[in-house]
């Protein structure tokens, strides 16, 4: 039974000024069977958001198109279990001299279907972690005793069971990143849905974590017969679970297969800017096998790259460069009481890029606010460029000297112009008005967002307001950079965009850390890494050091990416095999060895 038919769909966004904006979608036909777990992927912008949201009629009758203009905005039809979602009235009628149609259909609504953001804060309702929850039981009108048991195992089944005791108390503005996307999983998880869309729902979630999520929204469905709409960069995910895959770009679909004829076409994939695995790009471009062959997985991987020469070695920053920041057994207590740091250490010297690792929770973000003076240390030491971060004068000036990307972009956009955003902080600290220009069009440049300039960051995807924020941070030049999360919802282009612009300000001199749970851009990027596990720090070292510990990742809940994974496989037969961290190295080692 076909649950979801896409039927040549055609829709752009209204545009508010100026001319009508391109198609976001364009011919778009798509059927997902009824109990399918069914993949999106493809590039940033591609149209996957854009179409969960007409899957559920959010698109077209959200949006405010006047009636005179509706044949210009949607063609085709969208049907869901049967009934039309979205389509637009053929035989219109004439007012005046002017056509005016009508929009058909109507959303979709829980318990029928129900669709968890890419932001999840887009969709808190309430106060109460519980009551959030609770809160489309509530409109499905179960009794008290039935939503407080689905409310308790939907948190349990999120890995948040550990705050039901609390949850009345809980705000979910005062949950970390990864809990509020966890929460709002779980909100709809409770309701039980026919149909469940989830946009990029665990791209926040440390790589433990986003495996055990997906896991359970299996077996629900395997369970309760629901149909699972996944939209996902990470092809790992993508393979493990997905029935069948959609790749999206520029409006349309350019292919749907099963995961492993998916992954097969790689050059398809990789001309178009999605994911792929790691081992596959390491085996293609060292030239060992051909498109149609290249490994998915460590097995696969084993045979055909377990050939190497050399030793690779790491660049690191001399021990006796200068301390750019330097933090000693801090601690932190909010005003609740909540103490999200219980000793963290962290020393990073100049022209280092460090990793921040950790999972959720574990104070990474509360520590990055307190260094660029956001927040106000409780107990410990705590110095950033040779100043004491306890005292408030100090505090007031760190924003000019560390810029911070903010793990959710909404949180530093302030204007209504993205110029005006990258603008606004040099006019805040007095830089002459004839060197605002030129460093606000350089730092569009660099992040791919120059023909944007005019547009309004309301209007952006989650992935460009990302790189608004970095660009309004770049053109600060600020001597250390903290970024949160960089590369959340981007695709891998955009991801190696943005690690080259960071590159580049390292190779400059300049000071970075990196806050992620991406460890495939930790081994790329970071040789040092600092790991916090409940609000302690546990770990303080090279990338490499730390890669080449099993016991000490597992214990702090992170993951090697496949080209570590694949080289702790091999020395487990061959002891002096290399521990070859990234694509880069093991290219250049299968390369020297052929």
């Amino acid at each position: 039974m076909t649950i979801v038919k896409i039927d040549d769909l055609h829709w752009r966004y209204p545009a508010f000024v100026g001319q009508m904006n391109p198609w976001a979608l364009e011919g778009v036909s798509l059927n997902i069977e009824k109990g399918e777990f069914f993949g999106i992927t493809g590039p940033s912008g591609a149209g996957k958001t854009t179409i969960c949201r007409s899957i559920m009629g959010l698109i077209p009758h959200e949006a405010r198109v006047p009636a005179s203009m509706v044949n210009q905005h949607l063609l085709g039809s969208v049907e869901v279990m049967g009934r039309l979602v979205g389509g637009v009235d053929s035989s219109a009628n004439v007012a005046g001299g002017v056509p005016r149609g009508k929009f058909l259909g109507r959303p979709v609504r829980p318990p029928l279907a129900g669709m968890v953001f890419q932001d999840p804060e887009n969709q808190f309702l309430t106060m109460s972690l519980l009551y959030e929850v609770a809160f489309g039981l509530q409109l499905l009108g179960l009794e008290p005793e039935q939503i407080d048991e689905r409310v308790k195992d939907a948190l349990h089944m999120v890995g948040l069971g550990h705050l039901w005791a609390d949850a009345e108390n809980i705000h979910p503005a005062d949950l970390s990143g990864g809990q509020k996307q966890r929460v709002a999983i779980a909100s709809f998880l409770a309701m039980r849905p026919n149909l469940l869309i989830l946009d990029e729902p665990t791209s926040d979630l440390d790589p433990t974590g986003k495996s055990e999520v997906i896991a359970t929204v299996r077996r629900l469905k395997e369970e309760h017969d629901l149909t699972v709409v996944l939209v996902e960069q990470d092809p790992e995910i993508l393979f493990d679970f997905c029935d069948r895959i959609a790749l999206v770009c520029n409006g349309q679909v350019d292919l749907v297969a099963e995961p492993n004829e998916f992954y097969s076409q790689f050059e398809f994939l990789d001309e178009r800017g999605a994911y792929t695995f790691e081992v596959s790009r390491i085996a293609y471009r060292a030239g060992v096998c051909s498109e149609n062959e290249v490994p998915k997985s460590i097995v696969e991987a084993r045979s055909v790259l377990a050939e190497v020469a050399g030793e690779p070695s790491d660049d690191l920053v001399g021990p006796d460069s200068e301390k750019v920041i330097e933090v000693k057994d801090l601690q932190y207590q909010y005003e609740d009481g909540t103490v999200a740091l219980f000793g963290a250490d962290l020393v990073l010297r100049r022209g280092e890029t460090m990793g921040l690792l950790g999972n959720n929770g574990s104070g990474k973000t509360t520590l990055a606010k307190i260094l660029t003076g956001l927040y106000a240390p409780w107990k410990g030491e705590c110095s950033a460029l040779g100043e004491d971060v306890f005292q408030r004068g100090v505090r007031r000036q760190l924003p000019m000297k560390i810029g911070y990307v903010f793990q959710n972009p909404d949180h530093q956009i302030f204007t209504r112009r993205v110029y005006d955003e990258v603008a606004y902080g040099l006019n805040c600290v007095g830089v002459r008005k004839e060197d605002i220009e030129p460093r606000v069009h350089e730092a569009l440049e660099r992040v791919d967002l120059a023909d944007l300039a005019d547009e309004d960051p309301l209007f952006l995807g989650k992935g460009q307001k990302q790189r608004l924020a970095v660009a309004a941070v770049l053109a600060m030049r600020p001597e250390v950079i903290i970024v949160d999360e960089p590369t959340t919802g981007q695709d891998y282009r955009m991801v190696s965009s943005i690690m080259a612009l960071l590159e580049e300000l390292h190779d400059a001199g300049g000071t970075v850390l990196i806050i992620t749970h991406d460890m495939t851009l930790v081994a790329n990027y970071c040789q040092t890494v600092t790991v916090l596990r409940d609000g302690r720090t546990v770990f303080q070292g090279t990338s490499r050091e730390l890669f080449s510990s099993p016991e000490l990742l597992e214990a702090a809940q992170l993951r090697a990416p496949q080209a570590i994974t694949l080289s702790c496989e091999l020395r487990k037969e061959r002891p002096d095999f290399p521990l070859l961290l990234n694509e880069r190295e093991w290219v250049e080692a299968l390369t020297r060895g052929s």
